[in-house]
């Protein structure tokens, strides 16, 4: 039986980007620039999931590339992480587990410094989940260090791992924790799928 289920952040509880469509938009030739030199570039943004490099370090390299001024980067990301939006439908099946079916619910999440500073406090994410685990906090992604974050993770919510299910879009992190003994589930907008795999084990 299912006693916590942890969810990945973006592909599951959110589908909204850094620098996502309003930006885009808005700043077409900036989006360009950063999508081909930052978000293409998996060293760089390896290193800023790790916070090897942070957000200020970031503006520095799209201002020496764009010429734009770091204060006005430094605006445009923020607002860009205040417009990211949860799925509802992923928001509400988490609330679901913890207030009608009695589950721990954990969230750990490869992602960069501004989801802990502003996404995570902008959705009260500390306020519905038992635990938020991002790896900037920590220096190192989920499959790495074999897997330690969800260690950090099943720590804080007091549960063995064999009674744990993984949420994530990522089959390479959805096998990581299977290895390590829990169950998981690989999700690509198959919330119907996911449902009944809950149901079916809860």
């Amino acid at each position: 039986m299912i006693k916590a289920v942890i969810f990945d952040f973006y592909g599951v509880l959110s589908h909204d980007k850094f620098y996502g469509e309003a930006f885009a938009q808005k700043h077409q030739e900036l989006y360009k620039w950063i999508q081909n030199n930052i978000f293409a570039d998996e060293e760089i943004l390896y290193k800023w999931m790790r916070n090897e490099i942070n957000s200020d370090n970031i503006n520095k390299i799209i201002a020496q590339g764009t010429g734009h001024q770091e204060n006005f980067l430094c605006e445009v990301l923020n607002e860009s992480l205040r417009n990211i939006k949860l799925d509802d439908k992923m928001l509400g099946l988490a609330k679901k587990l913890k207030t009608e079916h009695g589950k721990k619910i954990g969230l750990v999440t490869d992602n960069m410094d501004g989801f802990s500073s502003l996404v995570a406090r902008q959705h009260d994410l500390h306020g519905l989940f038992d635990t938020v685990v991002n790896s900037a906090d920590h220096g190192y992604l989920k499959a790495e260090r074999e897997g330690e974050l969800f260690d950090k993770a099943l720590d804080i919510l007091n549960e063995e791992i064999e009674s744990c299910v993984f949420i994530d879009d990522s089959l390479e992190n959805v096998e990581m924790f299977k290895r390590k003994g829990g169950q998981g589930f690989l999700y690509v907008n198959n919330f119907e799928e996911l449902n009944n795999f809950l149901n079916n084990n809860l």
